[in-house]
């Protein structure tokens, strides 16, 4: 098969209708154009929109079909759509299944949301988006930019800030915690991510760690640190037109997705493991991973208390699990969009009951074993086996070995409190 560049290269300026394919030669897309070749190159712009990202990180291969008119390209077009119903088209499909994002800089305090239809009400709209994606695209802009996530309008000062400020997901303009000006600055950096301009997004959160540092606000200068770091290594590898535009780790993410058959993509993703030697010293790790690569800051690691003496992994997993869900973290930390311990079905079976008894049994919950990287799934005796090959796989392993570095890491600094104590 032609390369993509190949394949760009010789089509016609010519009026007619374009297929994207992916790797099994499932029509994903189907498109009219009045110039075939100057319509298909326009994907291939630096700094794609997301929802452009997302179709071409699936692209594997473009067929056309050349028509006499523009009519007869738009006629075509049509009738294949009915044919293939291509999951990325907007055509024949109700427009709940593809919204917009609706950044409302029309208001004194400007929020980030999902809107059903585009209006003239003076807010900026971006989109459309795969109904599934647009909140996890919500989720990430707003980690990396923390404006409010309330809906009320106007915004109304309170006393006390809510649980997303406590959780640094929100930076507390209802409270006073942050003035109009460097508020709408976060605005703006979210209006530079969403129209494409990542080096300008990350230029923007630049800005506001220095203005935080100078301010010595220095847990808030950190918080931006983190948040260019987390998009530098998101936007890490950026393609050319023979490979995928679509930052890798999010790739991987929207593949999982798939693979696991979840309602919305994982995009935040914690793990679990547990680490002792003979039963001494027991202690847990918890990773999380946030749009497929590490957050460091979010990982957390526990001294196993419910076992003394002897090796125990499903009631250790059992006593980290509840303690994440049902303790003081559960206010301070985000959800997960997925669950993941290190272990078989015993392990699997012990962290689903963590989860019912913390009223969190709406979270998925999957284990991955080593010796034949088996996926398990609560209730079920089937295990799910992926290719080696696998981007889902991969970002599966990279979670939980990182956990096993970190408990690993953690259990050795026990051990050697305990000798020289």
């Amino acid at each position: 098969m032609s390369s993509l560049p190949e394949k760009l290269k010789a089509l016609p300026q010519k009026p007619g209708v374009y297929l994207f394919k992916d790797k099994s030669g499932t029509v994903i897309y189907v498109g009219k154009a009045k110039a075939l070749r100057r319509r298909v190159a326009s994907y291939f712009k630096p700094n794609p929109e997301l929802k452009v990202s997302i179709l071409l990180s699936k692209l594997r291969d473009i067929d056309y079909l050349t028509t006499a008119s523009e009519l007869d390209a738009l006629i075509l077009e049509d009738e294949l759509i009915k044919k293939y119903r291509p999951r990325y088209n907007v055509a024949l499909r109700d427009d709940k299944s593809y919204p917009f994002l609706k950044l409302t800089v029309n208001e004194t305090w400007p929020r980030l949301l999902l809107a059903r239809r585009q209006e003239d009400d003076g807010a900026l709209y971006f989109g459309r988006f795969q109904g599934g994606m647009v909140r996890a695209v919500i989720r990430l802009v707003k980690k990396l930019f923390p404006v409010r996530w309330c809906r009320e309008t106007p915004l109304k000062p309170r006393e006390q800030p809510c649980l997303y400020y406590h959780i640094g997901a929100c930076a507390g303009p209802c409270v006073g915690r942050i003035s109009r000006r460097d508020y709408r600055s976060l605005v703006e950096g979210i209006k530079l991510l969403l129209a494409g301009q990542t080096e300008a997004a990350l230029g923007q959160l630049a800005s506001e760690m220095k203005k935080a540092a100078a301010a010595q606000d220095f847990e808030r200068a950190k918080y931006f640190r983190d948040s260019s770091q987390l998009l530098r290594k998101m936007m890490a590898g950026k393609a050319n037109l023979s490979r995928s535009p679509l930052p890798q780790a999010l790739g991987d993410v929207t593949e999982l997705q798939q693979v696991l058959h979840l309602s919305r993509p994982p995009l935040r993703l914690e793990c679990f493991d547990i680490s002792n030697i003979q039963g001494t010293n027991i202690v847990g790790s918890m990773v999380a991973f946030l749009g497929g690569v590490p957050l460091k800051s979010d990982y957390r690691r526990f001294k196993v208390r419910s076992v003394v003496g002897r090796p125990n992994d499903v009631q250790a997993i059992y006593e980290v699990v509840k303690r994440r869900y049902g303790g003081s973290l559960a206010k301070k930390m985000a959800r997960p969009d997925l669950v993941m311990v290190d272990g078989g079905p015993a392990q699997v079976a012990f962290g689903r009951k963590a989860l019912l008894e913390t009223g969190c049994s709406d979270l998925p919950l999957i284990g991955l074993a080593k010796r034949e990287e088996e996926i398990f799934f609560p209730g079920k005796s089937r295990s799910l086996r992926l290719p080696k090959s696998s981007a889902a796989l991969r970002l599966l392993q990279r979670a939980r070995d990182e956990a096993h570095r970190f408990a690993v890491t953690f259990h050795r600094q026990r051990r050697r409190q305990a000798f020289f104590g």
